[in-house]
């Protein structure tokens, strides 16, 4: 129970601080719902928490203590309450309706006692693997030699080590676990400073939260566009899938960084469907909001993702300039913000591993790999998407979907989820195939599916809506 107790305070502490980041963000054209701001602080709260308290310590301002976490989010934390207070965008943010345009459901009675069922077969599935999340002390690889690993080090020694001994006199420096961001075994160290010990029950329910996290947004983001039965019917899906589900109820990062990556693409969809300059100001602060802590989660983000999303939103506001929806001007300043927002988190991260030698790739150095076809890996590719039911027919159905959509799959907003998804897929592939110290990852079927995890949220978020569009046509016709 005290564990319970811990991790609640531990994840309500960070949620404020970021609710408080968000309203200011949003400033005094609010994009998100209530619901949205506060699964939105949960996700993203632990890892803003940790960068400050990441930042203060490298300054040499405070160490992995209590204190030395508290300390400077505190005064963060005050300094934003007290900005949202003046510019009064605390009261309307507390106080303003729904700006989502919410669907009416209309769902047949036993369309909604399907989907009801569904939904607490996989709050069952999710419990069950809550249970073995909190009750089976570590033994998951990357857990015990990176995140737990490095979380320990962090409290017991009260500083951020980069130098980590594995047993057999082996110690790992730059070209190993150290070169992941240390966002997520500074929140194992913060809620072991909050309790007073190391407890691995504790340490591992967290990664629970992001898979909430991941459920809800995406839940929330299909409300915006339709009934609350089928947005309940998508988020199950989502719970439904296999490999999803096993790494969501595991103490990995991979659907830490996958939550993360869904808010900054929510973040491109509601760019892509702003009506005013306003709302896309907001959406384009909170990108780069999203894209900043993004990059703090795992290399993947800052080596696949963020160049891929900085290049959508570039296409996006390109686009509405060309169409006479925003002007120079304001085109200059959206850029500006999510620039000047982007930075102010990414730069402190990436200056720290230039300076200490980090290295940029999967736990080891992307600068040295060399160009080698493996033929094996496009059929370790193939078995994985159609022998193995991690995906079930998802692979299956995007490419169908697509393909029946055609020229509209790639029309904005929804073709920046398209470009996104194929991209990011096939650019995987490709380096998986062609880069030859990866080859073992995709044969092995490791990274090879945790990468398809940090993107098939958005593919499953894009099968659905251009199912709907199909739909329409059809019954149009």
């Amino acid at each position: 129970m005290t564990n319970f107790l811990v991790l609640l305070i531990g994840i309500a502490v960070p949620g404020a601080l970021c609710w408080l980041a968000l309203l200011l963000l949003e400033g005094t054209r609010p994009v998100l719902t209530r619901a949205e701001r506060i699964v939105w602080a949960l996700t993203l709260g632990p890892t803003l928490f940790t960068f400050i308290a990441f930042l203060s310590h490298v300054l040499g301002l405070t160490s992995l203590t209590l204190v030395g976490f508290l300390l400077p989010n505190v005064l963060v934390a005050l300094l934003l309450g007290a900005g949202a207070w003046t510019s009064g965008v605390l009261r309307s943010g507390w106080n303003t309706p729904l700006p989502a345009s919410l669907s009416p459901d209309t769902a047949p009675r036993w369309m909604r006692l399907g989907v009801l069922l569904l939904c607490i077969w996989a709050a069952v599935k999710i419990l069950a693997g809550a249970i073995d999340l909190f009750g089976v002390p570590t033994y998951w690889d990357d857990s015990f030699n990176n995140w737990n690993m490095r979380g320990k080090m962090f409290f017991v020694s009260e500083r951020i080590e980069l130098t980590i001994p594995v047993g057999n006199q082996i110690v790992q420096t730059e070209g190993g676990v150290s070169s992941y961001p240390p966002a997520l075994p500074l929140v194992k160290t913060w809620l072991a400073d909050l309790r007073g010990s190391w407890e691995e029950p504790l340490v591992n329910g967290v990664h629970l939260l992001w898979f909430l996290g991941l459920l809800g947004s995406f839940f929330l983001l299909l409300r915006r566009s339709f009934s609350r039965t089928v947005s309940l019917l998508g988020a199950s899906l989502l719970a439904s899938l296999p490999l999803l589900l096993i790494q969501g109820t595991n103490p990995y990062a991979d659907v830490f960084l996958a939550s993360h990556l869904f808010l900054s693409i929510a973040c491109l969809l509601g760019a892509g469907r702003a009506g005013t300059t306003e709302e896309l100001t907001s959406w384009l602060k909170l990108l780069g909001f999203t894209l900043g802590l993004l990059l703090f989660t795992k290399n993947e983000a800052t080596v696949l993702y963020a160049p891929l999303l900085i290049l959508l939103a570039f296409w996006l506001l390109l686009t509405k300039k060309r169409a006479g929806l925003i002007t120079q001007q304001q085109f200059t300043r959206a850029v500006g913000l999510c620039a000047i927002i982007l930075a102010l988190l990414a730069l402190p991260w990436l200056a720290f591993k230039w300076l200490n030698g980090l290295t940029f790739g999967n736990a080891k150095s992307i600068s040295g790999m060399t160009l080698s076809f493996n033929p094996l890996v496009v059929r370790a590719i193939w078995y994985h998407l159609s022998h193995e039911p991690n995906w079930l027919l998802l692979p299956l159905v995007l490419p169908l979907v697509l393909i029946l959509s055609g020229k509209r799959a790639w029309e904005l907003p929804e073709g920046l989820l398209t470009v996104f998804v194929v991209v990011s897929i096939l650019g995987q592939f490709l380096l998986f195939a062609l880069l030859a110290p990866l080859a073992t990852e995709a044969i092995m079927q490791t990274g090879l599916s945790r990468g398809l995890l940090h993107v098939v949220p958005v593919a499953l978020l894009l099968v659905i809506l251009l199912v709907r569009q199909l739909l329409l046509e059809t019954e149009k016709k």
